[in-house]
């Protein structure tokens, strides 16, 4: 049986926790705040889960930004409260003599048959920060599904033209490497793949022609969870007033469809992102290519 003909639905869910769970840069806040924090979250994550799958036997894959380290990721895992979801992986960036307190996880509760992390490739004039979380997941019998959890360069900073090329060229230089990573082998199975995670790129914004990241991953087969969702209902990262509200975060998925519309999670008491889950569902088959 392909993977295709099997009938089941995957949750997938993003989200960026800021700087979790002290909610500031390079700074721990007291342990009963950060207990609290992660608490808050968890029941935030937990909800959002539920409003999807309301009957909790859908598997589920969570793709986490700006965690500070395993055993964070480990106590949201547990605050989330489903008792088959553990951590898959870990991100371990360093800055300089001391570990980033924004590293990247994935969730699952799903089997896991291998999970890495990696830094981006080095560039010479602009090297994108950060890397990915890599998780290969038992999706079906003898088919993996790769997931990756993604954090691309943000625009903090951003004050002249030069400068937001260059963070447009290190996020497309990112999404580059993991289209050319999962580009399929001739002649072998397309396994499924999902890209998640913050993007600190709006598809539907003023400069999205200027974004190649969108591009790259549609033309290598991905589509994204926000096709056709009005502005009311994508707005990841909410702005200061009316209509100021962007779409940064992201599931672009390959192998796999959307089932049903995607929700977004208010999480404005924890972070300064939404998070967002989006049901998927094995794609069909696609048409032979002629010969």
């Amino acid at each position: 049986m392909g993977f295709a003909c099997i009938v089941f639905a995957l949750v997938v869910g993003t989200w960026n926790g800021e700087w979790f769970p002290s909610g500031r840069a390079e700074h721990r806040a007291s342990p009963e705040v950060e207990r609290a924090t992660i608490r808050a979250a968890g029941r935030m994550l937990r909800n959002g889960l539920a409003a999807v799958d309301p009957t909790g036997r859908e598997d589920v894959v969570l793709c986490l930004n700006e965690i500070r380290d395993a055993e964070t990721a480990e106590a949201l895992c547990r605050a989330i409260g489903r008792t088959n979801l553990s951590v898959a992986v870990v991100t371990g960036y360093r800055r300089r003599d001391r570990f980033d307190q924004q590293q990247d996880a994935i969730l699952t509760t799903l089997p896991a048959a291998a999970g890495s992390w990696s830094r981006w490739k080095t560039w010479r004039d602009a090297t994108p920060p950060r890397g990915y979380a890599r998780a290969e997941l038992v999706v079906a019998p003898a088919t993996t599904a790769t997931v990756y959890a993604v954090h691309l360069k943000s625009n903090y900073g951003q004050t002249t033209e030069a400068i937001a090329e260059s963070n447009r060229l290190k996020r497309g230089r990112a999404v580059g490497q993991l289209v050319e990573q999962e580009r399929p082998k001739r002649g072998k199975f397309r396994a499924p793949v999902v890209v998640a995670g913050d993007f600190n790129a709006d598809r539907f914004g003023k400069d999205a022609e200027k974004e190649s990241v969108f591009r790259t991953l549609e033309a290598a087969g991905f589509a994204g969870c926000f096709e056709g969702v009005p502005y009311e209902e994508r707005v990841t990262h909410p702005g200061r007033g009316r209509g100021l509200g962007s779409t940064i975060d992201y599931v672009f998925f390959r192998g796999f469809e959307r089932d049903g519309p995607p929700l977004v999670a208010t999480a404005s008491d924890v972070s300064d992102h939404n998070a967002v889950f989006v049901r998927l569902k094995p794609a069909p088959p696609s048409p032979a290519a002629p010969r």
